[in-house]
């Protein structure tokens, strides 16, 4: 009697221990820049591990004109609209005063939701909309684009771009006046809500429809010139550089060095991390140095570094960054690998 008591008190344990525990949801606080949040419960995490919330969304019916608003809501979109949007792993933020007020939107980054159950995964936003702070907008340019334009730097062409960009800009953003007033008319229609918040999202950033249509970068927009000049008039002005890695044995890669100036070229050889020395063998360089006068002189260049020269591709890179005028060979030691 005792062994078959034993035995149901075994199975009674078996189960008890198999049971699953009671799933806890957390809350989770989410914060705009400005110190504005919204708690939420936690769902769990989606396939590409982004955190995964409950939204209780709840939008008036309607929005009264000329009246601030603050609000947290879902934007859905489809796979395609995701994919085009910009990356959801860090903070999405864009900003636009206009004649009418000023206008915010924050896409917190890692942070997905949904409404209900059933529904798949949105976006969370935060837009604010302010009436008292009014102003004439621009086209958003980078800063300096904007000191070349203060120092009468650019030319009759480049003067044209910017006239033609502000002119798309200034047709967006009525688009984007449009959306919003039908937005605060219906703020629950899916329609009304993803017009608006595309335009919020795409038009203080690229005044073109397509919001990958690339932004005026100082190092393709501005000459060599121009950015000599900028520089001498106290600007930090950084290039860029690109690997392009070949499908062919003979070919390593492409160096390209985008709007360098003689400094930056020199610093980044010696330090081994980036730019020049960035696809070199692991073997020990030349130090290079420079001439004081050429400091700021503007460098750009394109090199193509192969497999089958013979030289290594330490010793073609370097090669080529001697012919760069005020570039010279530096005195002491060979510096150690770039890795």
């Amino acid at each position: 009697m005792s062994t078959v008591w034993l035995g149901t008190l075994g199975l009674g344990l078996s189960l008890m221990t198999a049971a699953p525990p009671p799933r806890v949801q957390l809350s989770k606080a989410v914060c705009n820049p400005h110190g504005t949040c919204i708690t939420l419960k936690e769902e769990g995490r989606t396939e590409d591990g982004l955190l995964l919330l409950r939204l209780d969304e709840k939008l008036p019916a309607r929005l009264p004109e000329k009246k601030a608003f603050s609000l947290w809501f879902a934007w859905p979109r489809d796979a395609e609209q995701q994919r085009r949007f910009p990356s959801l792993q860090t903070p999405f933020q864009t900003a636009m005063t206009t004649p009418e007020g000023h206008l915010e939107l924050f896409i917190p980054g890692e942070v997905l939701v949904r409404r209900t159950p059933g529904e798949p995964p949105a976006f969370l936003v935060h837009v604010s909309f302010d009436p008292a702070t009014t102003g004439a907008p621009t086209a958003q340019v980078h800063e300096l684009i904007v000191a070349a334009v203060e120092h009468k730097l650019l030319d009759d062409e480049q003067k044209k771009q910017l006239e033609q960009r502000q002119k798309v800009f200034e047709a967006r953003r009525g688009a984007l006046l449009a959306a919003m007033k039908d937005f605060m008319a219906r703020p629950s229609g899916q329609k009304e809500r993803s017009q608006f918040l595309f335009f919020l999202a795409t038009v203080p950033v690229s005044p073109f429809a397509d919001p990958e249509a690339p932004a005026l970068a100082p190092e393709t927009f501005l000459t060599g010139a121009q950015r000599t000049a900028l520089r001498k008039e106290g600007y930090e002005v950084v290039g860029k550089p690109l690997l392009k890695y070949s499908d062919t044995s003979e070919q390593a890669y492409q160096l390209q060095l985008q709007g360098y100036s003689v400094e930056q070229l020199v610093r980044e050889w010696n330090a081994g991390l980036r730019g020049p020395a960035a696809g070199i063998e692991n073997l020990p360089r030349p130090p290079l140095d420079f001439e004081r006068a050429h400091r700021l002189d503007d460098v750009t260049l394109t090199l193509d570094v192969r497999n089958d020269a013979g030289p290594t591709r330490m010793e073609q890179v370097f090669q080529r960054l001697l012919k760069v005028p005020g570039v010279r060979r530096g005195a002491g030691e060979p510096l150690p690998p770039a890795r």
